[in-house]
């Protein structure tokens, strides 16, 4: 769903008549009936909330198509979808445009349920527009978050921005990422926490992101001790699930505590499209496919190549 406090209709009016009539701007506003001036702000919301779209398409440097098989091939995933150019420049725009494309084929139908986890990517992702219609469907988080003062690991906001985009129904869960021992138990035996949690076996789909190494990481949630020797080697994590350059899961203290699936209730996922750009996360992404925390990849061509790169292949020429 897009927002704006302007009137839809009208924006979307002056939008067509402007980009899709070639009508002039003074044109536009007889047709619609208001001011000059306020045609060009109806038409400069209707880029801002994504109803008008523009597109520069870039230059054919590198076969997309091959290079997504030499990566599925390399990591041992079912899908990889690549986003041209320089993802994280361009807001991730196109992992966005490339995850509505897999959500879509999922045809997630009504009483379903997909998981979204939180971070960066995801969380710019899911502010898109374009996204597929999953009417009856449930977004559901698959980290606690309640607490935390960076959106992008909120992922109450997280499942909200997704559900307005898709038509699903939102499912909120009302903790903390990490809890006290004492909130673990009371949240064990609380009804609405476990109305939400118990939605995370039997999920048709999941939205992940792959964290950076540990070491190097800038965006880390809040409850994650940031100088943890137990993680000091930890290539990345998924769902707050840190593991180490040949997948293998590590711990830190309290860790037990973590509002998080199970492994096994993520292993059991069908369709769980991971999404990751930014040469950094370059071993993130092959030890978190050694994991099998996901079996989709979307990412973009310079984090595809710093994948094969690392892995030995040559790039394609």
């Amino acid at each position: 769903m897009l927002e704006t406090s302007m009137d839809m209709h009208l924006l979307h009016r002056a939008a067509t008549a402007y980009y899709l009539d070639g009508l002039r701007q003074a044109e536009v506003a007889d047709r619609v009936g208001v001011s000059r001036p306020s045609v060009s702000k109806l038409l400069a919301e209707a880029r801002r909330i994504g109803m008008v779209r523009f597109e520069v398409l870039d230059v054919p440097t590198v076969d997309l198509v091959e290079l997504a098989s030499l990566l599925r091939e390399v990591l041992g995933i079912a899908s990889v979808r690549i986003a041209p150019g320089d993802q994280v420049q361009r807001g991730f725009r196109g992992i966005g445009d490339l995850l509505a494309a897999e959500l879509g084929e999922l045809e997630v139908g009504a009483g379903e349920v997909v998981l979204i986890s939180s971070g960066e990517t995801i969380y710019a992702v899911t502010g898109m527009g374009g996204m597929p219609q999953m009417p009856g469907a449930f977004i559901v988080p698959t980290v606690g978050g309640q607490q935390e003062p960076d959106p992008s690991f909120q992922t109450n906001e997280t499942v909200r921005r997704l559900a307005e985009r898709t038509g699903a129904q939102p499912r909120f869960l009302f903790a903390p990422a990490l809890t006290s021992p004492s909130l673990w138990a009371s949240l064990q035996a609380d009804p609405g926490f476990r109305s939400v949690v118990d939605l995370w076996d039997g999920a048709r789909a999941a939205v992940v992101g792959i964290g950076a190494p540990y070491r190097d990481r800038t965006s880390l949630t809040s409850v994650v001790p940031r100088h943890e020797p137990t993680l000091e080697n930890a290539a990345g994590d998924i769902c707050l699930h840190f593991f180490d350059a040949d997948g293998v899961t590590l711990t830190f203290p309290g860790s037990e505590f973590l509002v998080r699936p199970p492994l096994e209730t993520l292993r059991a996922i069908p369709s769980t499209i991971a999404l990751a750009a930014g040469r950094e996360k370059a071993p993130s992404i092959r030890a978190g496919a050694k994991t099998g925390l996901f079996t989709s990849l979307v990412t973009d061509v310079p984090t595809a190549e710093a994948v094969l790169l690392e892995a030995g292949v040559d790039l394609p020429s």
